[in-house]
């Protein structure tokens, strides 16, 4: 995700030596090499989503990227500042994105080779209940929506709006086919899970 982006950025112009930038693109570029890695070695599908839903949630996740690394690159509309350009907004904003890397890396190492990019069923299948996800059900989503807060309030664009705004319907629509399999695979089991985590933010969702 972080190499697109930086090419992107460069197709929109961003200068090389906007630093502040670029230190937001090397912390993304962190998450797709992190991403890359740890693909590897998962389990086998046993069931996924067909490629027909998975499509539009690929271009939706491309089009919130162009949006919140290279918003100019869609238009002056999207490109322009929405907040003040200050060190205090930037820093707390990197200091958000780093949580929510922290926190969607942590749940991924936690899943080990039970993920899956798609709504998947593996073979052998756990329930994953603990680490991240003895709060949420949904930690990477929790973890990748931070880092998009945190990106936003370091960059202060137009754009990063509605980066923020598509993902939030992309993982609602995810949430909602993933805990149908998960239902279906773990039945009582996954019932009493969700009784104990919540969805997205712990205690609150």
């Amino acid at each position: 995700m972080g190499a697109v982006a930086a090419v992107v950025a460069v197709a929109a112009g961003v200068k090389m030596v906007d630093w502040r930038y670029w230190v937001v693109v090397c912390i993304w570029a962190v998450w797709e090499l992190y991403w890359g890695i740890s693909a590897r070695g998962v389990k086998r599908a046993a069931s996924k989503e067909s490629l027909a839903t998975r499509i539009p949630v690929i271009v939706s996740l491309l089009l919130s990227l162009v949006l919140m690394l290279a918003p100019g690159w869609l238009g002056p509309f999207f490109g322009q500042r929405i907040s003040p350009d200050t060190d205090l907004l930037y820093f707390a904003g990197l200091a958000l994105l780093g949580f929510g890397m922290g926190w969607a890396f942590w749940a991924r190492h936690t899943l080990g080779s039970n993920w899956s990019g798609r709504v998947t069923i593996k073979e052998d299948h756990e329930l994953i209940t603990r680490g991240p996800y003895r709060w949420v059900r949904h930690p990477i989503y929790t973890g990748v929506l931070f880092s998009f807060l945190g990106t936003a309030l370091a960059l202060g664009r137009m754009g990063n709006l509605f980066a923020i705004g598509i993902m939030l319907v992309v993982f609602t629509h995810k949430i909602r086919l993933e805990e149908r399999v998960m239902d279906q695979h773990f039945g009582a089991k996954y019932a009493g899970y969700r009784r104990t985590a919540k969805t997205l933010v712990p205690f609150i969702w």
